[in-house]
């Protein structure tokens, strides 16, 4: 049988850290990308959107939120990314504050939002190996998002074959269009196809492009191959050794989402997922580091 194209086709496990290592150092900073890589990932996830004035940012939230964010000038906390330039985006510090959720987050003191050509270029820097997930941020409910979803994504890929890791990168999305769309414009760019429990997979959802849920396709598989996904990633709650088997049987890979308690990565190392993504990725690594004699 012909190897599932991705980090796992040379029989490795992938392990991805999410947003680079949120549970080591501050999310989307150079800081924990390189945490991420030193913490010995074959992958890395992370979330892009783009600006007012069209430049493709790293970054999760549609807002600046307060609990992440210090404005350094003018007061930009609680704006939407969306609305802000880069020029002004770049004022605001988003690596100083640490979150309570991750008691061992370390801060990365003055970071400003990075593009995602700067996060290309520290990763060829520092790890010129690793896989990248890169999720864009489109709610297709949201019509300015939507409507920016091909320019959104014509960034990415240029961003990608100017780094030179169109093949060792994943365009990743809970909004199912961007798959169709990239298989278009970009059909050598692996695509992810992101699942979230009661919101994707559900008769009417907005998120599944072409596909009708229960009319078109009636197994999530099945829709996810019909908009020219390689991989599924799923809410790891929703994945099981039944799961990957009809996935896998399906011809795609399976890479959950996010998981951080070691008793659950090895559950899903023995169901037999391709990867996984973690806030912790140093766990995963020393589960799967093999035990000296």
């Amino acid at each position: 049988m012909t190897a599932r194209p991705g980090p796992w086709a040379s029989g490795r496990f992938d392990v991805e850290g999410h947003r680079g290592a949120r549970g080591l150092v501050v999310e989307s900073t150079l800081a924990g990308f390189t945490a991420a890589f030193e913490a010995g990932v074959t992958g890395v996830e992370l979330d892009v959107r783009l600006t007012a004035d069209g430049e493709v940012v790293v970054w999760h939230d549609a807002q600046l939120q307060p609990e992440k964010c210090v404005s350094t000038g003018p007061d930009f906390v609680g704006a939407r990314v969306a609305d802000l330039t880069l020029e002004q985006l770049r004022t605001v510090d988003v690596g100083s504050r640490t979150l309570a959720a991750f008691p061992d987050q370390r801060p990365s003191e003055g970071a400003r939002i990075c593009t995602l050509d700067e996060v290309l270029a520290h990763g060829r820097e520092h790890a010129p190996d690793v896989w990248w997930t890169i999720e864009l941020k489109v709610n297709p409910l949201d019509v300015g998002e939507a409507g920016g979803r091909r320019r959104l994504l014509e960034g990415v890929l240029a961003s990608v074959h100017e780094a030179e890791v169109q093949r060792q990168c994943f365009v990743h999305s809970f909004d199912w269009a961007v798959l169709e769309l990239s298989a278009e414009l970009a059909p050598d760019v692996l695509r992810s196809a992101l699942v979230e429990s009661s919101l994707t997979w559900v008769p009417g959802s907005p998120l599944t492009g072409s596909v009708r849920v229960g009319e078109s396709h009636v197994d999530l598989c099945e829709g996810a191959l019909a908009v020219g996904a390689q991989v599924v990633s799923p809410d790891h709650a929703m994945v099981d050794e039944a799961f990957v088997a009809h996935a896998h049987a399906a011809g795609l890979s399976v890479l959950p989402w996010t998981v951080n308690e070691p008793d659950r990565m090895v559950r899903l190392i023995e169901a037999g997922v391709d990867g996984l993504v973690s806030d912790y990725p140093d766990r995963a690594v020393a589960l799967l580091s093999p035990t000296p004699a």
